[in-house]
């Protein structure tokens, strides 16, 4: 890439703003965050913490996943509470991150969030290690609003934590919707709708459906560069 293409390509103003203001310098100085095209930051009260053995340039990539295919409209960031990295992450363009005050969201090491995607976190959202999902997929860990049991006047809990195992592959469009624990090595399909712990189902196996349901077992999702 000439220099030209990568001013063109790489947000700089967002890139030194927000590692000096969200980091320690001396891991600041390393400029792990890479920002892409548009960003916009609404909000930058919370948190961020790298818990990773070894810092460096680009290691976290915000806004460029997906960006050969879908319009650069702004990465949006919300941050009120905290995010934790543990390695190399990418985030795709025109996604946005919400997390509230009492929020935590961890990313594990290697960890892809396709273009257009919709993270809302108040409570706890996990991702573990060698995640992928596809586009335009939501992850919320909470309903937004209360219900209640009109029978026995219970109102149920309005959040319930994610969390997504390693080696878990998401097809587009999925919904991940609070209280959903996949375990490792789980596949789930395009326009699946997950909503509850999935723990007791094999490793190795195919979620779909709305809502989502064991479709298929003994199935290996193939990572590129760990498995070819």
């Amino acid at each position: 890439m000439n220099i030209f293409n990568y001013f063109i390509q790489h947000n700089i103003i967002a890139i030194i703003y927000f590692n000096f203001k969200m980091l320690p310098f001396r891991q600041a100085i390393k400029l792990p965050f890479d920002f892409y095209y548009k960003v916009r930051f609404e909000n930058l009260h919370g948190k961020i913490r790298i818990d990773a053995s070894h810092i460096q340039r680009a290691m976290i990539r915000i806004g460029g996943r997906g960006s050969d295919m879908f319009p650069h409209n702004p990465f949006i960031l919300d941050l009120q509470g905290k995010i934790i990295f543990h390695g190399k992450t990418e985030i795709g363009c025109s996604s946005y991150i919400h997390v509230g005050p009492k929020g935590t969201l961890e990313f594990g090491n290697h960890v892809r969030i396709g273009a257009l995607n919709k993270i809302y976190c108040e409570e706890t959202i996990i991702f573990n290690n060698e995640i992928d999902f596809s586009w335009e997929c939501q992850i919320f860990d909470t309903n937004f609003h209360y219900t209640k049991n009109i029978k026995n006047n219970i109102i149920n809990p309005i959040n319930s934590p994610i969390k997504i195992g390693s080696y878990n592959w998401f097809g587009n469009r999925c919904n991940i919707m609070k209280g959903t624990i996949t375990p490792n090595n789980t596949i789930v399909a395009s326009n699946s709708l997950c909503n509850k712990d999935y723990s007791d189902i094999p490793e190795y196996s195919l979620l779909a459906g709305s809502p989502a349901k064991l479709k298929g077992k003994g199935i290996k999702r193939l990572f590129e560069g760990i498995d070819i």
